[in-house]
C-alpha cells in the first residue's frame, strides 16, 4: 500500500513538472440520500459529506485524486442492530489520457481503497473492513463558452477484495471472513471558471455491494445519490 502511495506521488511530481499543466486543490460536498441493506434488513437515511480533491492536468495526460477523511454516518436505529453509526473513509486515483483531437473524451484507470468500521451496540458487535482494487473512470468535458463548461464522469472498482473482520465486546474470538466487492460512482456538472478558480454544481450517485467469498452470499449493500457543490483551486 505503501509503495502505490509513493508511485501516486511521483506521478503527481511528474505531471506537475511537466510544460502547460495546471495543479489544483478542491473540495467537493456532497449532501446525499441512501440506504444500508444486509441480512437483517434495510436502513435508509440522509447525510452531508466531502470529498478532498487534488490533480494535476496537462494537454493530453491527468491525474486526478480525491478521498474522504474517516467520518461518521449516523443511521436510523434497527431493531436488530440498534442504532449503527457506520465510520468510512475512501481514497480513488487514476491516470487519465485524452482519447480524441479535442482533448474532451478521457479513460483513466487507478486505484480504490475503502475502509469502513461499524459499531453495532444491540449485538456487542464491531464490523471494520479494508478492501482494494482496480479503478477505472471514463470522463468527458464540453465546453459552453469561455467560462462555463459540463463534466461528466463515470467510474468504478469491479473488483475490490479484502477481509471483514468481526470482533465482539462479549469473551468471544475475533473472526474474519474474505470479501469481494464492487462500486460505481457517476457524476453530472455545470462549472464555471473565474480567473484560477472553479465552482461546479451537480448530482452524484455512488452504488456499493459486496459478498463473501468462500460462501458467496451476499454481504452488504449501499447505494445513495444526491447534489454536489465543488470548488477547485488552480495553484499553477
Amino acid at each position: 500500500m505503501r509503495k502505490k502511495c509513493s508511485l501516486a506521488i511521483l506521478a503527481l511530481a511528474l505531471l506537475g513538472a511537466a510544460p502547460r499543466s495546471h495543479v489544483y486543490v478542491g473540495l467537493q460536498a456532497l449532501l446525499a440520500a441512501g440506504a444500508h441493506t444486509d441480512v437483517a434488513g434495510k436502513q435508509s437515511g440522509i447525510a452531508g459529506g466531502a470529498l478532498l480533491q487534488a490533480g494535476v492536468r496537462g494537454k493530453r495526460a491527468a491525474l486526478r485524486l480525491e478521498g474522504i477523511p474517516p467520518v461518521s454516518l449516523p443511521q436510523a436505529p434497527s431493531d436488530f442492530y440498534g442504532r449503527a453509526t457506520p465510520q468510512l473513509s475512501l481514497i480513488n486515483g487514476t491516470l487519465q489520457f485524452a482519447v480524441d483531437s479535442r482533448a474532451a473524451l478521457w479513460l483513466g484507470a487507478g486505484m480504490t481503497v475503502i475502509n469502513q468500521r461499524t459499531p453495532l451496540p444491540n449485538i456487542s458487535q464491531v464490523v471494520a473492513s479494508r478492501l482494494a482494487g482496480a479503478r477505472y473512470e471514463l470522463a468527458y468535458r464540453l465546453p459552453l463558452g469561455a467560462s462555463r463548461f459540463a463534466e461528466f464522469v463515470v467510474g468504478g472498482a469491479p473488483h475490490l477484495t479484502g477481509i471483514d473482520r468481526y470482533t465482539y465486546s462479549v469473551p468471544v474470538p475475533e473472526v474474519d471472513k474474505p470479501e469481494i466487492a464492487a462500486e460505481e460512482d457517476g457524476m453530472f456538472a455545470y462549472g464555471v471558471t473565474r480567473g484560477s478558480t472553479q465552482w461546479l454544481v451537480g448530482f452524484r450517485t455512488i452504488n456499493f455491494s459486496a459478498r463473501y467469498a468462500l460462501t458467496g452470499l451476499a454481504a452488504d449493500r449501499n447505494n445513495g445519490g444526491g447534489a454536489i457543490l465543488e470548488w477547485r483551486q488552480f495553484v499553477r
